[in-house]
This record gives structure tokens, sequence and C-alpha cells, in this order.
């Protein structure tokens, strides 16, 4: 995946992960779960995005009353990840390449805020 596709996902990917943490708190608060039982490493999971997108389901939470504020972001992303690569094939798996390119956005937009913290 080149670096130009990664900076292309990064505006949609900075939505959806604002979007991501801000609604897995919508969760906590709606359900009355404790936040800390809502695992924060699995906020920006691939699969927890695509549940959000395809299923309005988060930590296994319905979340299709959520507001579409939260919502749209990271069905935004997730279009935009499955464009950069063609429709999916139907299987519980994503293919390698989606993966590696969420990964790469993520690690991209990590080392960026770290950049921008040593600047400050």
């Amino acid at each position: 995946m080149t670096d130009s596709v990664i900076f292309a996902l990064m505006p949609d990917f900075i939505r959806a992960r604002i979007a991501a943490y801000t609604l897995r708190d919508w969760v906590a608060e709606h359900y009355a779960v404790p936040a800390l039982q809502l695992d924060r490493a699995m906020t920006l999971t691939l699969v927890q995005l695509d549940h959000v997108a395809s299923c309005k389901t988060y930590y296994g939470y319905d979340v299709s009353r959520a507001p579409s504020s939260l919502l749209e972001p990271i069905s935004g992303y997730m279009e935009a990840l499955h464009q950069k690569h063609g429709p999916q094939e139907q299987s519980d798996n994503f293919p390698k390449t989606l993966v590696r390119t969420h990964q790469q956005v993520i690690h991209e937009f990590e080392t960026l805020n770290r950049l921008g913290n040593k600047a400050r």
C-alpha cells in the first residue's frame, strides 16, 4: 500500500477515531456499563469498526440509536477503506491487505501524533 493511500485515508480515520472513543463512552453511559469493561484496546479494531458500520453494534451493544454524528464517521472510514481494496468477499475474515492498511493508518497517525507532541 502506498503512502499516498495511507495519507488519503487519514482524515477519515481521524474522524472515525474521535467518533469511536466517544461512541465507547456513549455505550458505557447508555447501557450503564463501567467503561473499564469496554477494553480501550478494542476501540479501533477493524472488527469493532466494521460492526458499527455494518451491524450497528459496538462491543456487542446495539448502537443503532446512537447519534449519527458518532456512527457516520466510522461508516465513512470503513467505506473509504473498502474502496481502496475493492468489494469484500463473503467471509468472516478481512482480506490481509485491508487489515494491513488499517494498521498502517493507525501507525502513521500515532507517529504523527508523537512528532506533534515532541514539537510542543
